[in-house]
């Protein structure tokens, strides 16, 4: 008989906060069976009460008399599987609504990280992903035919449906990789002994696909510098926080389409110390004032209830609801559902497959004291003629200088009008870029810091949005849409610049412009001091 199987891998170290979890929701345990090396308990929801259903008020004009309100009574049930010879191997099968008291208590990274020891990648029928790059946030494909390796860059997948390279071990049938692994397969729950060893004899061997995904954060010290980042930024209104309309939990993939009240609360242990209502979005704004008036110096110890109707609530960590991301010693570190991840070396690579492709053309210098000897000059032609443009920064000259010397056509300071978005707000202005040839629009900027460069691309990019909305017009043909950096330290590629902030930000500017049907280029110089 074929059954379906839902295993997680629990957190060895979290063993016992499960156990407690499980019993907190109603989950009482049931009987232990010894099969082969495995110790499996059985914990069932025998005494459900059912939840009130949030619409039968709205509808119970329409219902026969009632002796009482409805519920929706779900049964749900866990086995916890425990390795007699080696302790720390401990499984989860879920059945019904377990799976969603699991998440702080498994290795989230599980599935995915079997899949690609044990799966046949040209199998996949279903992929979802989550992107740093571009313009989506989430995809979910399906294939008919799926090519080897064909990521994108900026693409982290966490969640495949596909076939198992060793189809004596594991079936013919489809088999579903997440934080945890759904297995149809032509066994009874006494054999699952075999199946948690083949899992374990898997994650031991060699990974056979090249997967870009994300690596779950351990270290304790690292994790508590991370968490003190994200207050920091919160305090001073940098993070971003929203609820994502798209997550897995387990080999689920959920959409959210309910709309929410939100509370949120500060709470030490049990206690809840302080809380606050904020209504039907949640405001970066109103967080960071709830956690200077009451002084919150551990993230962990926020959280946010969800209230629709009376009947319908859930608790959340502020941190699952984080969109979040940030730098720590060379590393880009962010989160996914309330934990600490970084790009493995596949992802990596793709984006650096990505970024090299972008061609590279070497500019002329600058020249420090070429420059200040110009400044100086202008700065005495200006007091003398109060008709001459008062432009003496660094940029401008750079721009005049490669406009006379090689023919650009000058746009620095040539501003375009736009129109505000409420009708009866002020216009605005937008400098389109700085040079122009040949079917090329430039956007320049002098400097070595990551801030100034990504800002460059991000402004780079607004401009060809408006351009191609023709919010503001340009009177030529437009081919290629490149950046002109001007660095003082020389590099040979623009992947040498070290900051993932960097590249991400790169290769978004980059399929952007793809996008559009137009080439991207890159401009660099050397900056002489």
């Amino acid at each position: 008989m074929s059954n379906i199987y839902n295993i997680y891998k629990v957190l060895s170290e979290k063993n016992a906060d499960l156990l407690k979890k499980i019993e907190s929701v109603g989950l009482v345990e049931q009987k232990t069976q010894i099969y082969e090396n495995y110790e499996m308990t059985f914990y069932f929801s025998e005494k459900t009460e059912g939840n009130e259903i949030w619409w039968f008020e709205t509808y119970k004009e329409f219902f026969n008399p009632q002796k009482m309100y409805p519920k929706n009574i779900f049964y749900f049930a866990l086995l916890i599987c425990k390795n007699l010879d080696n302790s720390k191997e401990v499984f989860a099968v879920s059945l019904g609504k377990s799976h969603f008291y699991l998440s702080k208590f498994i290795e989230a990274d599980f599935g995915i990280s079997l899949a690609i020891r044990m799966a046949n990648e040209q199998s996949i029928l279903l992929k979802k992903s989550r992107y740093f790059t571009g313009t989506k946030r989430h995809e979910v494909s399906s294939y008919e035919n799926f090519n080897k390796d064909s990521y994108d860059s900026g693409e982290s997948v966490e969640h495949l449906k596909l076939k198992a390279s060793n189809t004596d071990v594991w079936g013919e049938k489809n088999i579903v990789f997440a934080d945890s692994i759904q297995l149809d397969i032509n066994k009874e729950p006494c054999e699952l002994s075999k199946i948690l060893n083949d899992i374990s004899d898997s994650m031991s061997g060699d990974e056979i696909i090249r997967l870009p995904k994300l690596e779950l954060v351990s270290d304790e010290i690292l994790i508590d510098d991370l968490n003190a980042s994200i207050l920091s930024s919160i305090i001073n209104k940098q993070a971003d926080v929203g609820v994502e309309e798209i997550s897995i939990s387990g080999i689920n993939i959920i959409f959210r389409f309910n709309e929410y009240n939100y509370e949120l609360i500060f709470k030490q242990g049990r206690k809840e110390v302080e809380k606050l209502d904020v209504g039907n979005s949640l405001d970066i704004v109103k967080i960071s004032n709830f956690l200077i008036q009451y002084n919150i110096q551990n993230i962990d110890e926020v959280k946010v209830k969800f209230k629709r109707e009376e009947s319908s609530r859930l608790t959340k960590d502020l941190k699952e609801l984080l969109d979040f991301y940030t730098e720590h010693d060379g590393y880009k570190y962010f989160l996914r559902n309330g934990k600490w991840f970084k790009f493995n070396q596949t992802f990596m690579e793709y984006l650096k497959k990505s970024l090299v492709a972008i061609e590279i053309i070497d500019g002329d210098a600058l020249i420090e004291q070429e420059y200040l000897d110009w400044k100086s000059q202008k700065e005495i032609e200006i007091a003398n003629n109060s008709s001459l443009n008062k432009l003496t920064y660094r940029e401008y000259y750079f721009n005049e200088k490669m406009s006379r010397d090689n023919g650009y056509k000058l746009l620095d300071r040539q501003l375009e009008v736009i129109r505000s978005l409420d009708p009866e707000g002020k216009k605005y202005k937008i400098e389109v870029a700085d040079l122009y040839k040949d079917s090329e629009i430039i956007s320049v900027k002098i400097s070595s810091t990551t801030q100034d460069l990504i800002y460059n691309i991000e402004q780079s990019k607004s401009s060809l949005e408006l351009i191609k909305q023709n919010k503001i017009s340009l009177d030529c043909e437009l081919k290629v849409v490149a950046l002109w950096v001007v660095l003082e330290k020389p590099i040979s590629s623009i992947i040498e610049i070290n900051s993932i902030q960097f590249l991400l930000a790169l290769d978004s500017w980059k399929k952007r412009v793809e996008f559009f049907g137009l080439k991207p280029r890159i401009h660099i110089s050397k900056h002489i001091k």
